[in-house]
């Protein structure tokens, strides 16, 4: 365990003293990183999804389209809860019978393999 607070404290001094090895250490701690950036963004993304299930629900309407990017800004103050962690705004996807939330992942890009989605139903 000591080994490991040393390595931590180690990393963070050189990622201050030495910018230009910042991208070799993001790159070396990517696979401890990207899993908890998904569960952290998973769970801010069932947070959106019940608030849009919820607007239904009092409203009759689901913020789709234009109207979604006016309902984010309105309903959330901070920015940060209207992006996913690589900075893309959160997407909505309406079925029928449901909604998504959809983020773009690490590459920002729709329709790749590092995208994921929550889905909640619609009342």
């Amino acid at each position: 365990m000591t080994r490991l607070i040393l390595l931590v404290i180690l990393a963070i001094v050189t990622w201050y003293y030495f910018p230009e090895t910042r991208v070799l250490l993001l790159q070396a701690a990517e696979p401890v990183i990207l899993p908890i950036q998904r569960w952290s963004t998973r769970e801010e993304m069932t947070q959106v999804g019940r608030h849009v299930v919820d607007q239904e629900r009092l409203t009759g309407q689901v913020p789709a389209g234009r109207e979604w990017l006016a309902w984010l800004d309105y309903r959330y103050l901070s920015e940060d809860i209207t992006r996913d962690p690589w900075g893309s705004v959160y997407q909505l996807t309406v079925w029928r019978d449901s909604i998504g939330i959809v983020s773009l992942g690490p590459d920002r890009t729709r329709l790749t393999g590092d995208d994921f989605q929550i889905v909640m139903p619609r009342e």
